[in-house]
């Protein structure tokens, strides 16, 4: 093995024209004469000039725990640098591949037809929509009652008074309409065809039903037998009910003691009026008395 000649160090099969470690030249070619005096005027420069009889001083034995750097082959490129440089590559080309021909494209960009002039659109303020409140639910309609006992009856004529078959006194005034007894009547004399009864309101409501019972519903016994005071009176056939707002309906009734009622359109009115449309004669028997008479009204409404 040989040695630098200047620094002593080994020179390895790897050496080249010069020592690694000094910059000396060993490869036993002696540079240009131009260049032997290289050093400045300076105290650089050696105090005995170098000649070829320079003694050669023997380079220092080798270490052999120290290697020298060109005895140590060269390592091979790991297989884990190898495999990321081949990513990074892939990696590069699949980006420029990526950002060249997806954002790229074939097809033109639009020309904008230079002929066409924009329509210019003046802007108005968008101004933001009211929020809907939810509705509040309409209110419940309060149910009909009845506005009988309310009411204030007047009528054109009345009997007078007669007595039972028990010796009582029996009285026929139009306030017994309104009592909700069937064995009390209103009646008045001879055929009411025609008569009026007039039934207020203390304050306007809306009239949803109206009935009365046609006839005196009451009967009665006496020594001789029992008496029919509905057949032997006379009996309402059909009335006509009047509003304030002129609204009429016209009441079809049957031979019967019950109350029969009719229907109303929520008529707002404080006032109604009850004609005596159509009357029967007067009944035969023991029980027959000329007298128009009624037992009982009935008047339904909502209030309000």
């Amino acid at each position: 093995m040989d040695y630098c000649p200047r620094c002593g160090e080994a020179l390895g099969p790897a050496a080249g024209r010069y020592c690694i470690n000094c910059g000396q030249r060993v490869d036993g070619v002696a540079p240009p004469a131009e260049f032997d005096d290289w050093r400045t005027d300076t105290s650089e420069r050696s105090v005995l000039p170098m000649t070829d009889d320079r003694p050669v001083v023997p380079p220092p034995p080798a270490d052999p725990e120290r290697p020298h750097r060109a005895d140590v082959p060269a390592r091979p490129l790991s297989v884990a640098l190898i495999a990321g440089l081949v990513t990074l590559v892939l990696l590069a080309v699949l980006g420029a591949w990526l950002f060249f021909g997806v954002s790229g494209g074939d097809d033109p960009a639009p020309v904008a037809d230079e002929t066409s002039k924009p329509t210019l659109v003046p802007s108005t303020p968008v101004r933001p929509k009211p929020s809907k409140k939810p509705k509040p639910p309409p209110p419940a309609k309060a149910e009909p009652v009845d506005l009988t006992r309310e009411v204030e009856a007047t009528a054109p004529k009345t009997a007078p008074p007669s007595t039972d078959s028990s010796g009582n006194q029996v009285t026929y005034g139009a306030g017994q309409m309104l009592d909700g007894v069937p064995e009390t009547c209103w009646r008045m004399p001879g055929d009411g065809t025609g008569s009026t009864l007039t039934f207020a309101l203390p304050h306007k409501a809306e009239i949803t039903e109206l009935g009365l019972i046609n006839g005196y519903a009451k009967t009665a016994q006496d020594a001789s037998g029992p008496l029919d005071w509905y057949h032997g009176n006379r009996r309402i056939l059909r009335v006509v009910w009047t509003f304030d707002d002129g609204t009429e309906i016209s009441q079809d009734l049957a031979d019967t003691t019950s109350m029969q009622t009719i229907e109303v359109d929520h008529v707002r009115t404080g006032t109604v009026t009850m004609t005596l449309a159509e009357v029967s004669p007067p009944g035969t028997g023991r029980a027959a008395r000329d007298y128009t008479a009624i037992s009982d009204v009935s008047v339904l409404g909502v209030v309000g």
